[in-house]
């Protein structure tokens, strides 16, 4: 018996081949999936890669899989779904599989029972939790507008944001203004800003300024410094409401952290994300798995099929 686990993230697409015991025997990559920012086609492709590559290296084909779980990012709310399950359908050509969004994946590798909250912070953030009774519950991780902010896009926007204050005066001076214009391959935010006017960051660009900040703040950058400790700070209260609508606040209960910025390890992010829990959840530990979230996805499915969902 096989199952399949996928990770449809932002920036890219893991899938992996495994037994009935949870063994993985191939995995297949593909690009990214976020289909409200790439489109349908686009991540549709990137997950029809994904799991064709890892068959092809297990040598098996859909046949021979049994269930499928796929963990996927912007898969928010109903009309979502009706997006990407007539999208997963054509690519699995049948219909056991199940999707779910991609913060459950960290949950599920995060914890033995399965409850607590989980956050990611990754290209965007989303925060999910289930409770000891089995209810869950997800938040919209939509955009700015609609309630959602964090993860490496926040922080390019601020980089760019303080950078430009910094060079004009109007905020407190930062070496950002000096390192920022290097992601560019120009020598000051004069030539940035002319760049901005007529073009779009490249995925390159977007990867970088990130990088940049937290560089920066290790090294000493009060800025940058602000820009990670606030945006954990309001990662933390995003997870805080998640456990307080599921009436975990008296418990000893896990915060699971997922994506590329929370691997860091960077006790600015994360200790101010902390704080901002533990105001509400005393009891609130941190947890960074170290299993990837696809493994998440490979748990997931042989759940789901033992329980016959």
């Amino acid at each position: 018996m096989y199952v399949l686990g996928v990770d449809v993230g932002g920036s890219k697409t893991q899938c992996a081949v495994a037994d009935e015991t949870g063994k993985i025997f191939a995995e297949g990559f593909g690009g990214e999936g976020n289909y409200q920012v790439c489109g349908i086609e686009t991540a549709s492709e990137s997950m029809s890669k994904a799991v064709m590559d890892a068959l092809a290296g297990a040598g098996i084909t859909l046949k021979d899989v049994s269930y499928a779980v796929f963990g996927i990012s912007g898969a928010d709310g109903p009309e979502d779904f009706q997006v990407l399950i007539p999208a997963v359908r054509k690519i699995m050509g049948t219909d056991n599989f199940k999707i779910v969004h991609d913060a459950w994946l960290g949950l599920r590798i995060g914890t033995e029972d399965y409850t607590g909250v989980v956050s990611i912070c990754g290209t965007g953030a989303g925060h999910a939790g289930r409770n000891r009774q089995g209810r869950e519950l997800t938040l919209r991780n939509l955009d700015y507008i609609m309630g959602n902010m964090g993860g490496g896009g926040e922080i390019e926007n601020k980089a760019l944001h303080y950078a430009f204050r910094s060079e004009e005066g109007t905020w407190l001076k930062s070496r950002l203004e000096e390192e920022v214009p290097k992601v560019f391959g120009v020598e000051t935010m004069e030539e940035v800003c002319a760049y901005l006017l007529h073009n779009e960051l490249t995925k390159e660009q977007s990867y970088r300024l990130p990088v940049v900040v937290f560089t920066l703040a290790k090294e000493g950058d009060a800025v940058s410094a602000e820009i990670i400790s606030r945006m954990g700070y309001e990662e933390g209260k995003y997870a805080a409401a998640v456990l307080k609508r599921l009436g975990m606040c008296d418990e000893h209960v896990p915060a699971v952290l997922i994506g590329s910025l929370f691997r860091t390890g960077e006790p600015l992010l994360i200790d101010s994300y902390m704080k901002a829990v533990r105001e509400d959840v005393p009891g609130a530990y941190p947890v960074i798995p170290k299993d990837a979230p696809v493994t998440g996805a490979v748990k997931l499915a042989l759940d789901f099929l033992k329980n016959g969902e």
